[in-house]
């Protein structure tokens, strides 16, 4: 099929596109229902393996962490599923998404509906199920059009993005480092706008371990945990500086006991986050030195885990570049794309710490993700998929250049 003929053939999958991502929202996959992740990923698995060369399931690694009691536990995550198709062509492009959610099976919000002719309420229809199928409809037709054979792609489909990915880091940084391109199905903006450069972000938790007393017999004798964690989290939030990027969100806090007990434990966990490398490596420095200080003057023994697991995703000329042909992509269809900064974060922050330039809101329009009052475009699950479908005739016919900017080495940021 010429491309015209391949948009048409897109337009045309509206009905049927609608009603998969209608099927794929009433199975809850959040992100430890394990079972539910198993069944959104056979859906798309007997999909996308009439289009794929080779397809590979690997389990994810588990995360060891600590919870808000103080316990370490070990957190397991639902597999990985890897799409591939002409693995030896000289360009290769790196297609991501995630098929968790953030809604546990006990939430309340569990189904689709049709609020009217251009919008589809549900859970994970924005983020990112529609997004997944925006990214296999352009595979798709791209597959059927008179496609270049020099492109080569792999699609990497994760089930713990929405917890930061920690199962499925290092599968998609091996991808990432022999891919000369990445598009990511995040959803984009109700109004069409595209995320391009992303703040880092770390969780961290900190366990306190003071000592216990009888709140009236021995009060001067108790060594208070949760005193300790306010007096830090005080400070902690005070490293907060919005012209420069840096926010500290003291998220949660739990400890005590009985109302007549010195609370001899306690557990605090907070979220940063910032705009660069250097940020994080000062924010981590000044965070262990707070924690001796409030350690040292209340005699309470302050334990640090977590870490940075999004790096700041910046923009070099790579991107740069992708980005103008995902522009140009959008005005051949008359879609005006248009690009800004945010402090979210998601995948394409850990490719673009790999060295992949990568687009990463490339799904369908929607908005209020991670809300009750998730929605999403419905006439975008045509419209974007038309738009990736150009982008990879572009990086199929102009990808060299892309390459040879990764291969130099240029990094330096825009």
């Amino acid at each position: 099929m010429k491309f015209t003929e391949s948009c048409n053939w897109i337009d045309g999958q509206q009905q049927g596109l609608l009603s998969n991502l209608m099927q794929l929202s009433e199975i809850n996959s959040g992100t430890n229902n394990l079972s539910g992740v198993n069944k959104v990923a056979e859906f798309f698995r007997s999909y996308f393996v009439e289009t794929a060369d080779k397809v590979e399931e690997v389990k994810s690694k588990p995360r060891e962490h600590t919870n808000i009691e103080g316990d370490k536990i070990q957190e397991e995550f639902g597999n990985i599923l890897k799409f591939r198709k002409r693995e030896d062509a000289p360009l290769q492009i790196l297609l991501v998404g995630h098929m968790d959610t953030v809604f546990p099976e006990n939430h309340s919000f569990q189904s689709p509906a049709i609020l009217d002719e251009n919008t589809l309420h549900g859970p994970g229809v924005a983020d990112m199920k529609g997004g997944i199928l925006v990214m296999l409809t352009a595979l798709q037709a791209f597959e059927a059009s008179n496609h270049s054979k020099q492109l080569g792609w792999q699609v990497i489909l994760n089930a713990d993005e929405e917890t930061g990915s920690h199962g499925s880091v290092d599968s998609l940084v091996t991808a990432a480092r022999v891919a000369d391109a990445g598009l990511i199905y995040e959803p984009a903006l109700a109004d069409g706008t595209l995320s391009r450069a992303r703040k880092g972000s770390g969780n961290f938790t900190i366990v306190a371990s003071g000592k216990a007393a009888h709140a009236g017999r021995e009060f001067s004798v108790g060594k208070n945990a949760i005193m300790a964690l306010y007096a830090a989290a005080k400070k902690l939030e005070e490293l907060t500086d919005l012209e420069s990027g840096v926010t500290v969100n003291i998220a949660r806090i739990s400890g005590g006991t009985a109302f007549n007990v010195v609370p001899a434990n306690a557990v605090l966990q907070l979220n940063i986050r910032c705009l660069t490398l250097e940020q994080q490596q000062s924010l981590e420095a000044e965070m262990k030195k707070i924690l001796r200080e409030i350690s040292s003057q209340n005699e309470v023994a302050l334990e640090l885990s977590g870490a940075f697991s999004r790096p700041p995703k910046t923009i070099s000329p790579a991107n740069q570049l992708l980005m103008d042909w995902v522009v140009d992509c959008g005005s051949q269809l008359n879609i005006d794309v248009q690009f800004k900064d945010t402090g979210g974060c998601c995948d394409g922050n850990n490719l673009a710490a790999a060295g992949l330039p990568n687009v990463d809101t490339l799904g369908v329009l929607g908005g209020q993700i991670h809300t009750a009052d998730e929605f999403m475009i419905i006439p975008s699950l045509v419209e974007r998929a038309k738009l990736s479908l150009s982008i990879l005739h572009k990086i199929a016919s102009e990808g060299e250049r892309i390459k040879a900017l990764n291969e130099q080495g240029m990094v330096k940021q825009c």
